[in-house]
């Protein structure tokens, strides 16, 4: 019985859940059948110390059966009656999670026009009209339920022939096309998104003929906030011209009177995801776009997840404000919402992303300070940390140090196996390289001069043709050693 069907249904649930179910099963109106409430109460009694002794049969039987002779069939029975009445019960805590009080009041309206309560009916739909209207929202479900008010004020003119103009049907139509067309175009942005990380192809007739509709009445659907936007940022994911992007990033300011929080965060992370594959064909100038996106979301509490901020959102945001040399900014930002991370993370999230600031302002033994009371339990952070002693080791020209962190990380990369092959090239790459800028500059004294440049020469070359993680990083201390020799 322990790995019975129903047990490990139970086992998923808390206790506000397994009380709830036991009110559910004790209401006539959904169960009348006694021994199914008595199992019940004796598995919410137990609960959540289902045991191998107290969910043995016979002894679940003698609970629910009391003196009877034990029969299996008669217990299997019962169970089969639980899980079915338990299936009910998650339909209706679904039912109370999704709530939309449009479906309710239309399905109370086909009721009144069934029981012909026509004067109670018009009075209903009336309020629903006026209700849907007043919403602010005019995203795709907005349309989904004018769909639905319309088709049910259209069967209702049918049965009853009241007036000669009844435009409902029209009106359905209207709608059905305008909630096609948003759910359409916005199930095709992620497909193309999906394509492109699962590598498979997607083909769809019906979209070449709505792409077409809407270039061809472009002015006409600019009065359709919903389709507009999910059509840019379909232009924007599927073409190369990086002016679609722009297009698309005009619509954010009414993102919010349009859409639920939730599709304002997916949206937000289409734009972010294009920016960052900008980025990563060698477009800095999305860094500051990035940034913008960033800036916004956090003024709209749209990166907050049940009320704290990611830690992986937090070092992301600190990594592109710093690229952009934002140092004031982000200070204020790392103290403000350190208050928003996690408690399971914040300490470290703090200290590494505050760690990084002082790097960028040259404060690099408060850098070594900060990276010691860093846990590197974590892959990212662990790699993240070492990439930034290597920076600071190489700019307090701690040269043994360094020496010494590139073995230890050449060992680290051969047993860590959580890396992906070209991801952890990229890593060595950028600790051999800076080792062998860290060694050219410390032979500035007495290395001849035409060989010290021709040896230059071959690490930025080197550089050049190869991937590298935190290539703009390295490139920059060489060319700082250019400027200082006046190399050209």
């Amino acid at each position: 019985m322990l790995q019975h069907k129903l047990i490990n249904f139970l086992k998923s649930f808390d206790r506000k859940e397994m009380t709830r179910f036991k009110e559910f099963s004790l209401s006539p109106y959904f169960n009348k059948h006694e021994k199914v409430r008595c199992l019940i109460c004796y598995l919410s009694d137990i609960f959540p110390d289902f045991q191998a002794k107290n969910c043995e049969r016979r002894f679940i039987f003698k609970q629910v059966f009391g003196s009877e002779n034990y029969d299996q069939s008669k217990l299997a029975v019962v169970f089969t009656y639980v899980i079915k009445l338990l299936e009910q019960f998650l339909v209706q805590e679904e039912r109370k999670k999704t709530s939309n009080i449009y479906k309710d009041q239309i399905l109370l309206l086909r009721q009144f026009r069934q029981r012909k309560k026509y004067l109670a009916y018009e009075k209903l739909r009336l309020k629903v009209e006026k209700s849907l209207n007043n919403q602010s929202k005019r995203d795709g479900w907005f349309y989904e339920q004018q769909f639905s008010l319309a088709t049910e004020a259209d069967h209702y003119f049918t049965e009853n022939q009241r007036g000669r103009n009844d435009e409902n049907l029209e009106q359905r139509q209207i709608y059905l096309d305008l909630f096609y067309m948003a759910e359409k175009l916005r199930d095709a942005c992620e497909i193309h998104v999906r394509a492109n990380i699962l590598k498979v192809g997607f083909s769809s007739n019906m979209m070449d003929y709505l792409i077409t509709e809407i270039e061809k009445n472009i002015k006409k659907y600019e009065s359709f906030p919903v389709i507009i936007i999910y059509y840019r940022i379909y232009k924007m994911l599927k073409e190369s011209d990086v002016s679609y992007y722009f297009d698309a990033i005009d619509q954010l300011e009414s993102l919010s009177n349009i859409f639920s929080i939730e599709e304002q965060k997916t949206i937000y992370n289409y734009y972010q995801n294009y920016c960052a594959q900008q980025i990563n064909k060698g477009g800095y100038t999305f860094l500051a776009e990035i940034f913008k996106l960033y800036q916004l979301q956090l003024k709209a509490g749209l990166m907050l997840e049940g009320g704290f901020l990611s830690e992986w959102h937090y070092k992301n945001i600190v990594t592109v404000g710093l690229l952009l040399n934002e140092t004031l900014w982000v200070k204020t930002f790392i103290e403000e919402y350190k208050k928003t991370l996690h408690p399971n993370s914040v300490e470290n999230a703090y200290r590494f992303n505050l760690a990084s600031y002082h790097y960028a302002v040259k404060e690099w033994d408060k850098v070594l300070e900060l990276l010691v009371q860093v846990e590197y339990s974590d892959l990212r952070y662990s790699l993240g940390a070492k990439v930034l002693l290597l920076r600071t080791y190489y700019d307090l020209n701690e040269y043994e140090a360094l020496h010494s962190l590139t073995d230890s990380f050449r060992q680290y990369i051969h047993r860590n196996k959580l890396l992906a092959d070209a991801r952890a090239k990229s890593y060595v790459e950028l600790f051999k390289i800076t080792r062998k800028v860290a060694q050219l500059r410390s032979k500035l004294d007495y290395l001849d001069n035409e060989k010290w440049k021709k040896e230059l020469a071959r690490i930025e070359k080197s550089i050049d043709e190869k991937s590298i993680f935190n290539k703009p990083w390295l490139k920059e201390k060489v060319h700082e050693l250019k400027v200082d020799q006046k190399v050209e």
